[in-house]
């Protein structure tokens, strides 16, 4: 063989080789892409659609379950609230006072699905729901004259009872109680 041969068989392997890692560049470049396309796609997915059928049966759900206070299940109202394990102490206390005993249950009469814009806006995460309802008192006629106004967050595909709600609500109980600062956990 002349060394021109040599040479020629050379490039030639050469070439080969270079081919083969281009083709398994080429396969590993794809991979990456079709990986990051996918991871794309699940980042920037908007969430499944929300059902306001479903979400006005959970919610009303949610409430009446918080608000009736004949069921003295602090577990069974803390598992109704955002972040109700922090709660605990604030609902426990509110069941043992003498008022808990006017309330026996929540009746939504109006459930509205609000954008992710307006979520953010009231400090809630998303999806999140304007929740219209009444306290009720053991007759199951409403408490007050006029309907009261709460939120309702949906957090691992439940809708429970916003924070800010109870929050809300367990304030106005710690100062008609004579209590001072914030309810535990609020």
């Amino acid at each position: 063989m002349t060394e021109a041969a040599a040479v020629a068989r050379g490039l030639a392997g050469g070439r080969r080789d270079l081919a083969s890692a281009r083709g398994r560049a080429r396969s590993k470049l794809g991979l990456a892409l079709v990986g990051v396309a996918l991871v794309s796609a699940a980042c920037g997915s908007s969430p499944a659609q929300v059902s306001p059928a479903q979400a006005d049966h959970a919610i009303g759900h949610a409430f009446s379950t918080l608000f009736d206070f004949s069921n003295h299940s602090v577990t069974a109202k803390t598992a109704v609230v955002q972040d109700g394990s922090t709660l605990h102490t604030a609902i426990s206390e509110a069941l043992a006072s003498s008022l808990a005993k006017q309330a026996a249950g929540a009746k939504v009469s109006a459930v509205r699905l609000l954008s992710k814009t307006s979520c953010t806006q009231a400090v809630l995460p998303s999806p999140c729901a304007k929740v219209t309802y009444n306290l009720l008192g053991p007759s199951g006629t409403p408490l007050f004259a006029t309907p009261s106004i709460g939120y309702a967050v949906e957090v691992s595909g439940h809708w429970l009872v916003a924070k800010s709600t109870i929050c809300g609500l367990l304030d106005l109980f710690y100062s008609v109680s004579g209590h001072h600062g914030q309810p535990p956990g609020c």
